[in-house]
């Protein structure tokens, strides 16, 4: 049944709280936004049991809000750099030159270049915003799990909150004036609200100050963490020769390997050879009796004797070889990946390190 939000109003006002705006959908307040006499702005979560029906209102904007569905990729470097811009992927990894040495290849390549189109209904850093205030909730959250305050990250048109269950949801508010920086709500359900509405102010100015006394020790402990980093790159710039050289030896195994296996080919084309010498030589002459006969076999048994023994060292060589191919395989496309991550992720620490610089400006 739908309750007064009128009565809600004249509530808030006589405890000295003002309401700003409304965040609706399908004309149920989900939000209000409310500032006290004393100018701390905070929001009211209306719990989905308690329906306050408004369209409209006469002195107090109404905006309507929707879900938003922002994706889960276990990939740590996209989850925490972004994914890469197609383009910028493509310089790396350029295409792969297959000219023609017989016959004409073109006939066979009908589509040279695909272009993947990207179609997002949020812009890219909009989406990538997103995604990093959600990660930093999901952070936030632990201060606040033990407590019926929770917090919220206003972004643009954009609302990111933690619910009373500890999950997050993100919402995008239509037609909002929007402005390009972050505030951050401290958000209160209604039955807290009437719980506690005397004390109210109090409480979230402490919860605000823990959160802010937590981002300053992170601050410090964060720096210290990428000064240990920094301090470690020797180890990095040997751990990539020590890659570099893991594939230069297993390229040298497989022409070693290669080469024996040729010699092996051709020992074994020349005992067939033999064998096939052979069986003309005395299919084209008359054998002379048993003794011809017991020649023959004992000479082609020699032959397979030997050409048995070059098959089973040319077995165990295909072996080794099938066995280095697939370590070669392995190693240079986890070198590839961890590499292109890392390069990834320190762009973005670099970008990141950017925006400091003209936050600190």
């Amino acid at each position: 049944m739908p309750l007064s939000l009128q009565k809600l109003e004249k509530l808030l006002s006589l405890k000295g709280f003002i309401p700003c705006a409304f965040y609706i959908i399908d004309k149920l307040c989900v939000y209000i936004e409310v500032i006290s006499v004393d100018g701390e702005i905070f929001l009211l979560y209306i719990p989905s049991k308690y329906k306050f029906t408004i369209e409209k209102h006469d002195s107090i904007p109404v905006y309507k809000i929707n879900y938003i569905e922002l994706d889960e990729p276990n990939n740590i470097p996209d989850d925490y750099a972004g994914v890469p811009d197609q383009n910028d992927v493509e310089n790396i990894y350029q295409e792969i030159d297959l000219s023609p040495s017989k016959g004409d290849i073109d006939k066979h390549l009908e589509e040279n270049y695909k272009k993947n189109i990207q179609l997002q209904e949020l812009k890219r850093e909009d989406f990538k915003e997103l995604k990093d205030i959600s990660r930093q909730l999901k952070r936030l959250k632990f201060c606040v799990q033990n407590v019926r305050y929770k917090i919220s990250i206003l972004y643009k048109n954009y609302l990111c909150s933690i619910k009373r269950d500890d999950s997050i949801e993100c919402y995008v508010i239509k037609k909002y004036p929007f402005k390009n920086y972050k505030k951050m709500y401290v958000s209160v359900d209604l039955e807290l609200f009437y719980e506690k509405m005397d004390s109210l102010i109090l409480n979230m100015s402490s919860i605000k100050n823990g959160i802010y006394h937590i981002l300053n020790k992170n601050h410090f402990t964060h720096t210290k963490t990428f000064q240990k980093l920094i301090e470690e790159k020797k180890e990095i710039i040997n751990l990539s020769q020590s890659a570099y050289n893991r594939k230069k030896e297993y390229e040298k195994y497989l022409k070693e390997v290669q080469e024996m296996l040729n010699i092996i080919n051709l020992s074994e084309k020349s005992t067939l050879e033999k064998i096939y010498e052979i069986n003309e030589k005395y299919n084209n002459q008359n054998l002379n009796g048993l003794n011809d006969d017991i020649e023959k076999s004992h000479i082609i048994n020699k032959y397979n004797k030997e050409l048995s023994n070059i098959q089973k060292l040319k077995e165990d060589i295909v072996k080794t070889l099938f066995k280095l191919n697939n370590k070669k395989d392995d190693t240079m496309l986890n070198i590839d990946k961890i590499f292109f991550d890392n390069n990834v992720m320190v762009e973005c620490v670099l970008r990141n390190f950017s925006q400091l610089a003209h936050l600190c400006k």
